[in-house]
């Protein structure tokens, strides 16, 4: 009698291609290794525990004069999670300091750009530029900024993206396609970073003399 499961059986952990696993009952086993029971080369023995390192010291313990191996899933799986929480920090940290150092660039370069341009802005403001319009150039000059940079920037990372895709196609098999979520959130923290420089910049050039701004050399 034969049948189908949709639980895998403990001790099977995957089938490959061209491989076949067959299940029988104790009876059926014994009867067809009744003439190769001395071919073949050994045994594996599979056990739940729920403290899987005692149980592992106390079959150490009793049986330290055999060949007798014990594979613990629980501690490799214990090893490979301590692994991936290293090297989760080491990423995240990495990306975080990237992350903050870009941050700093942006206002730094912008802050700069719009201290030079502090002449410029007071000969705008004496010839009638009001403060609603001053502000409305601000903003379109954040949406180019932003839009410039997404246009150098996406292409750039989408193509760092291919490669590294080709790169892991030895090891690892998956189709490649776009994080199209976490694309629209970089894309809408450019236009708040970039929207934030800006006007923490003009703060600070609204509190400017127009006479002072006007007189001002820039070198």
């Amino acid at each position: 009698m034969a049948g189908l499961t949709s639980e895998i059986p403990m001790g099977i952990s995957s089938v490959y291609l061209g491989n076949l696993i067959v299940i029988v009952a104790d009876e059926t086993f014994d009867e067809l290794t009744v003439s190769i029971d001395e071919a073949m080369p050994g045994h594996t023995l599979y056990l739940t525990s729920e403290d899987p390192l005692a149980t592992q010291s106390v079959i150490e313990e009793s049986d330290s004069s055999s060949n007798l191996s014990v594979y613990n899933y629980y501690q490799v799986r214990q090893q490979e999670t301590q692994m991936m929480t290293v090297l989760s920090v080491f990423t995240y940290g990495f990306i975080t300091l990237i992350t903050l150092i870009s941050v700093a660039n942006i206002f730094n370069t912008i802050s700069t750009s719009i201290a030079l341009r502090k002449r410029e802005f007071a000969m705008l403001k004496s010839v009638g530029m009001t403060p609603k319009s001053f502000n409305k150039m601000i903003r379109y000059e954040s949406i180019f900024y932003g839009m410039k940079s997404l246009l150098y920037g996406l292409p750039l990372s989408i193509g760092v993206m291919y490669l590294i895709y080709r790169t892991t196609q030895n090891s690892f098999s998956y189709t490649f396609t776009l994080p199209w979520l976490h694309i629209m959130y970089v894309v809408i923290a450019v236009f708040i970073i970039v929207g934030s420089a800006m006007f923490y910049s003009m703060s600070k050039v609204k509190k400017e003399n127009i006479i002072d701004a006007l007189k001002q050399e820039n070198v």
